[in-house]
């Protein structure tokens, strides 16, 4: 990853999608807004509300603190980054399908992860 210190919001958010391999449309969907207000935040006509920072952090698996700070170097919360590396490589070789199925996931309260992971049941 490059040197992020000093950029701006939007320059983080545009950076941080890109790498990921989304389009406006494939974030603004997750953040259930139009790609319209989302290109906002990136263009830096706009800045998101709490609760987007907050949904955009675990989008992209940084702290909401990087988002937010200036002086603070980006940090995937994987320690290792070579990992880190290897997971986003893999990540953009998945289709834009299984990209939004994870990243929903990640979106998810800890209740509704377990609930799905909950074993099927079936009445005999």
């Amino acid at each position: 990853m490059t040197n992020e210190i000093n950029m701006s919001l939007a320059d983080k958010l545009k950076k941080l999608r890109k790498d990921f391999c989304m389009t406006q449309d494939e974030v603004a969907e997750l953040l259930d807004m139009s790609r319209t207000s989302f290109s906002k935040y990136e263009n830096g006509a706009a800045n998101p509300p709490l609760r987007v920072l907050r949904k955009l952090a675990a989008i992209y698996n940084v702290p909401i603190d990087f988002l937010i700070q200036d002086e603070q170097n980006m940090l995937i919360l994987n320690s290792n980054p070579d990992i880190a590396d290897e997971s986003l490589m893999y990540f953009s070789q998945l289709s834009a399908e299984e990209r939004n199925l994870i990243l929903r996931l990640r979106l998810m309260t800890k209740e509704d992860k377990d609930n799905l992971l909950k074993p099927l049941t079936h009445d005999d």
